[in-house]
């Protein structure tokens, strides 16, 4: 199952998807195809703590949730 997931805070920018690099487009959310790995990067410009989570609802209400943070 395709993940939705979804970075509070920040714009980042998908750099991989499954070790195949390229540029993609700034963005806060990204689909994550079903047993894929994704890596994105974002400029560390908000310290404190932002949300991410899946925005499939359900999976939220499961758990599906972290964080990131950081102190300047």
């Amino acid at each position: 199952m395709s993940h939705s997931m979804h970075l509070h805070g920040y714009h980042f920018q998908v750099i991989a998807i499954n070790g195949e690099r390229f540029d993609g487009a700034l963005r806060d959310t990204v689909p994550v195809p079903a047993r894929a790995r994704v890596a994105g990067g974002f400029q560390a410009d908000n310290p404190g703590r932002c949300a991410f989570h899946c925005h499939n609802l359900y999976h939220l209400a499961a758990g599906m949730m972290t964080e990131v943070r950081y102190e300047a």
